[in-house]
């Protein structure tokens, strides 16, 4: 896996003097992606208050960098293969950010791209916070006890954090709980579904950017060793392309029309077309596995969690359970986390909230907005009730 520390979000928060500057080859993972946003926003930024020639001359030496840096990654090294899907995985992670706003045509950030930065270890999270934003979701939910007021009932905090729970701080409970006869005793400890439309609202984000990355993989599938496609992992054995002779059901099932070029050639044995790809949660198990491309590249956020029994994993309900009974021993004794990794947990989970708040009263120009007051009063009450345990 080619790609394995690298998320879209991140390459908004990466700081190109440090990049450059540091001499670790651990970090040539990072070199790898990092030009996508931040060497844009740097740049225009540092030369902002310098003369024009001055500044002409600047943008031509960072560009220089820039590009060097993207060029020399030792992710790539002797492996001109890899430095071209590393090229094509630029444009799709540069594309991804200009569609959903974060970038202008110019490469500068623009809208939610400081909130997405600063969230950036909770991809891809942060993104579906935006996009339910934009949406405008929270301000369907976040409505005041009366008109005119600046006051939330409780409902909708509860309400509100279960969303957030479902997004910032996922922690799962493993599969037996939910068939085991357990006696919870403050916590409900099983994390409920996002509400309908915010469900509706994630499905179709994850449509869409599963047809965005599937696009993506049928451009580098050109990059993948066929010769290695076609053996069986552990024996070497290989197994004839379509045009080489072969079995007679072989020969029916590789004579298939569909096209077939991006998805492994095993795969193919059993129907599965490019097609196939456009289908949330298919991509590892049919994509040619010499690109070393998985889902985890792909900026998606799965509802729903399966263990190799096919059981539904459910989501630890430990932050909404606190917002509730505001009880850390409920938490350690209830939802099975220990004191210690419950309280950095609940830390976390209550420094997004302050960071969403402010970024949102930063960004609103409307300083009564029912969102960003209602996130200020759930930032202030979840801070207040983690300060006294």
């Amino acid at each position: 896996m080619f790609f394995y520390c690298v998320s879209t979000s991140t390459v908004l928060s990466l700081d190109v003097d440090s990049i450059l500057s540091h001499k670790s080859p651990e970090m040539s993972w990072i070199i790898a992606l990092l030009l996508v946003e931040k060497p844009l926003y740097k740049i225009m930024n540092s030369i902002a208050s310098q003369s024009i020639e001055k500044q002409y001359r600047e943008i031509q030496i960072k560009e220089i960098m820039v590009i060097s840096v993207l060029n020399h990654s030792l992710l790539s090294f002797k492996k001109p293969r890899i430095k071209e899907i590393l090229k094509l995985y630029f444009l799709f992670s540069l594309q991804f950010l200009v569609k959903e706003g974060y970038l202008d045509c110019e490469g500068n950030p623009i809208g939610f791209a400081g909130l997405v930065a600063h969230l950036y270890y909770e991809e891809p999270s942060n993104l579906l916070f935006v996009s339910f934003l934009k949406k405008g979701l929270f301000h369907n939910l976040c409505q005041p006890t009366k008109k005119g007021s600046k006051h939330f009932s409780q409902d909708v905090m509860e309400k509100l954090t279960l969303v957030l729970a479902n997004l910032f701080g996922r922690r799962y409970v493993p599969a037996k709980f939910l068939d085991a006869n357990f006696k919870f005793y403050q916590s409900k400890v099983f994390l409920e579904e996002l509400p309908t439309d915010f469900n509706i609202a994630l499905r179709k984000y994850n449509e869409q950017v599963t047809r965005d990355f599937s696009y993506f993989l049928l451009i580098v599938s050109k990059f993948a060793d066929m010769k290695v496609e076609h053996q069986l992992p552990l024996s070497k054995i290989e197994f004839p392309g379509k045009n080489e002779d072969t079995s007679k059901l072989a020969s029916h099932l590789m004579s298939c029309k569909e096209d077939r070029s991006a998805v492994s050639p095993f795969a193919c044995l059993s129907g599965v077309t490019n097609q196939d790809l456009l289908q949330v949660g298919n991509i590892d198990s049919i994509t040619l596995r010499t690109i070393g491309i998985t889902y985890a590249q792909a900026p998606l956020l799965y509802p729903e969690k399966f263990d190799f029994l096919g059981r539904r994993i459910p989501l630890n309900a430990y932050a909404l359970d606190f917002y509730k009974h505001r009880s850390l021993k409920g938490i350690e004794q209830d939802n099975r986390i220990s004191e210690g990794d419950a309280y950095i947990l609940l830390k976390n989970f209550s420094l997004i909230l302050k960071s969403i708040s402010v970024s949102l009263r930063e960004l609103c120009e409307d300083e009564n907005d029912n969102v960003v007051l209602a996130f200020e009063q759930l930032s202030n009450s979840f801070n207040e009730k983690f300060k006294k345990v």
